[in-house]
């Protein structure tokens, strides 16, 4: 499938360039807070762009939207080239907040187009891929990246990106995605999605799941560079073998999600609590080894969990309001997540670090506990309704 195909080629550059920029950044400058800045500059355009993107999804063929977005972003991607000073930092955060607001804009898009152009007894099988997708851009774009750019030089990175970027443009070209009556009509029928239909649909379920997923996942992605530096004093190989662990986790989750055939929003409310317990286990690990492991568990079932969630979403939500719901969560799990990784980093310098990563895998447990109660609750209420 060509959205699959070029989500691989662009987020693989995207990761190529974010190890390379970042680096540049800190050989540039030797300031930690510039690459603590351009690291916050990355998550908050998803506040405001997500829910723009969704929206035009909603409304406007959502293939020219993506290669509109993938186009503009070249001349951006490319001028991390052209810095050679700390006098030239202007244009690495300016290239690094347009490259984010294009990603925040296509993210959406391209989620609601898959559920457009999927057949529904497809869909879990389609966002497994996605899945898949996300491990091997781990793989091959964190882990890689940093040998690339200490190889070959940044600047042939920079122009790896920009090429992935016209490359992804190129696979999606001659997609088709079939016309909803939003985009047919002159005066297109208003499909609102109610404060009921979001509880009767279970999606308000699904953007909690999501949003506390995020939580984790910021504090958990500070984490990963400090268990391997400060713990186990792996430094750089350290890190990129806990990030092929991850990619290797979620490549796996493709194959093992044919096992669950049944009630898959209750496996993400289970997943979502056995991640915590995961998260609190690998704070207390006593090698690199056993860390590798609980983190390859951990994306294992944090795969399957997202391929279920997003499954569901296309399925409950009408394709004419997919965008703007997908716009929604990306727009708070990115707000989240870097809050999050904000607060995290702030902890590591104030608490023990094993600490940290106990207390955000207890957070993750208790809050996944509680859902599973309301869950619960609710079936039993409902049940004795009938």
């Amino acid at each position: 499938m060509g959205v699959v195909q070029s989500g691989i080629i662009s987020g693989v550059g995207d990761r190529f360039s974010q190890v390379a920029v970042l680096t540049l950044i800190l050989q540039v400058t030797g300031s930690g807070m510039a690459v603590g800045t351009a690291l916050g500059m990355r998550i908050f355009p998803y506040l405001f762009l997500s829910p723009i993107g969704g929206k035009a999804a909603d409304r406007i063929a959502p293939q020219y939207l993506m290669i509109a977005a993938d186009l503009l972003r070249i001349p951006f991607a490319l001028s991390f080239a052209l810095i050679e000073s700390d006098k030239d930092m202007w244009m690495a955060f300016t290239g690094i907040f347009v490259l984010s607001c294009g990603e925040a804009f296509y993210q959406p898009i391209r989620k609601s187009t898959i559920g457009k152009i999927t057949e529904p007894s497809q869909l879990t099988v389609v966002n497994g891929l996605e899945q898949f997708r996300t491990g091997v851009v781990l793989i091959l774009g964190s882990v890689t990246g940093g040998a690339a750019a200490y190889f070959f030089g940044t600047d042939i990175v920079f122009v790896f990106n920009a090429v992935s970027f016209a490359a992804a443009a190129f696979l999606i070209r001659k997609l088709e995605v079939k016309k909803n009556p939003v985009q047919e009509n002159s005066e297109p029928p208003r499909i609102e999605m109610k404060a009921r239909d979001w509880l009767s649909t279970g999606i308000l379920l699904v953007v909690f799941i999501q949003w506390l997923g995020a939580g984790m996942d910021g504090i958990f992605n500070v984490m990963i560079s400090v268990y391997a530096v400060e713990i186990f004093s792996s430094g750089e190989l350290g890190v990129g073998l806990l990030y092929g662990a991850l990619g290797t986790g979620l490549m796996t989750s493709f194959f093992l999600m044919k096992l669950v055939k049944r009630h898959p929003l209750l496996f993400s409310i289970l997943a979502l609590v056995v991640e915590g317990v995961l998260q609190g286990a690998a704070s207390q690990a006593g090698t690199l080894y056993q860390l590798m492991l609980s983190f390859f568990v951990i994306a294992l079932i944090g795969g399957m969990s997202g391929a279920f969630l997003d499954t569901l979403v296309m399925k409950r939500i009408p394709s004419v309001r997919q965008g703007s719901v997908f716009g929604f969560i990306e727009s708070g799990s990115n707000v989240i997540l870097g809050m999050t990784m904000v607060g995290g980093g702030l902890a590591v310098d104030v608490f023990p670090i094993r600490n940290v990563g106990f207390t955000g895998g207890m957070v993750g447990f208790f809050s996944g506990l509680l859902i599973l109660m309301y869950r619960l609750f609710r079936h039993k209420y409902l049940k004795k309704q009938s």
